[in-house]
């Protein structure tokens, strides 16, 4: 465009649209400062527009290049924003119409040219932000079912607990942390006593409402950075950080204190849930499968000696 109006011998135009060229390469030079080069693309468009409904541009026809501003603007500035800006932007295309021709700049005809061009662009700007509202909207709607089927994808449903998934990415960052720094972490692995029995006395509803009553006990029990999980069935894994195998013991033992003291109601009685639970500290040159498989034969020692306590090693 800018050759073009220096071949029509309109020299200023064409500075000025080279100058805009300019500032537009320089914007995109600078992609990495997102906030610095969407304001240079934006003003620079706007300088440029005003420009030419105040000079009128090629034969008049500057003004008609406006409508390109209500999509661009809600593109880059978002809604509220965006119409800040263009409320602005119109208060000055209005002003630029009115000095064009109050100060003999460049006289437009028919005199209700401006008058047209003003309320398309209004009309323009009033259905590019109903489809940024609607695109906005929509776009809401699918981050909130992405963050859900993410927390799907990490959450146990039935108690709330993380699961496997989540729980192995959390030890591969406690091993990283035990490898890099030296902080140690301690694992528990948990299975209820007798859980089978459970259900066929009670029936799976009970049985779901013991995990889930268990679950509100390691909830209660452990520290905000500690990880407890429903590894799998009735079998829940707890990972402390930074912590020693007396943290771990120390933990277990206030678990087992607390299903004591809390039991749960059955249709006829109430009923005091036990668990066997191993304990083992990580070893730095282990690996995360030799840490559960440690804790897991520690698990089933537990067992052997009459449930309902921990083993540690």
């Amino acid at each position: 465009m800018a050759c073009v109006a220096l071949i029509n011998d309109s020299y200023l135009l064409s500075v000025t649209l080279y100058i805009s060229s300019a500032v537009y390469v320089w914007a995109f030079c600078i992609y990495t400062k997102t906030e610095m080069s969407a304001s240079a693309i934006l003003y620079n468009l706007y300088a440029l527009m005003i420009y030419l409904v105040l000079t009128g541009g090629a034969e008049g026809t500057g003004p008609i290049w406006i409508f390109i501003v209500s999509p661009v603007t809600f593109s880059i500035r978002g809604l509220r924003r965006g119409v800040c800006d263009i409320i602005l932007f119109l208060s000055a295309i209005t002003l630029a119409f009115y000095c064009a021709e109050s100060f003999n700049i460049y006289s437009y005809e028919p005199a209700q040219f401006p008058y047209r061009i003003i309320l398309s662009f209004i009309l323009v700007a009033l259905l590019s932000g109903y489809y940024e509202h609607s695109r906005s909207k929509y776009s809401d709607k699918i981050i909130a079912l992405s963050q859900k089927n993410e927390l799907l994808a990490t959450i146990d449903p039935l108690t709330n607990l993380p699961n496997r998934r989540y729980t192995m990415n959390k030890l591969t960052e406690f091993k990283s942390n035990h490898l890099d720094s030296n902080i140690p972490f301690v694992l528990l692995l948990a299975d209820v006593d007798n859980f089978k029995k459970i259900n066929d006395t009670y029936g799976h509803d009970f049985g779901d409402e013991a995990l889930i009553h268990l679950a509100n006990i390691f909830k209660e029990s452990i520290s905000e950075n500690t990880v407890a999980s429903r590894w799998g069935g009735e079998e829940f894994l707890i990972a402390l950080p930074n912590a020693s195998l007396l943290d771990g013991i120390k933990l277990a033992e206030s678990i087992h204190g607390a299903l004591r003291h809390l039991p749960i109601n059955t249709p006829s009685n109430s009923l005091n849930l036990t668990l066997s639970i191993g304990v083992i500290q990580s070893v730095a040159s282990r690996s995360i499968d030799l840490d559960i498989k440690s804790a897991d034969e520690l698990l089933y020692k537990a067992k052997k000696q009459g449930k309902n306590q921990t083993c540690s090693l």
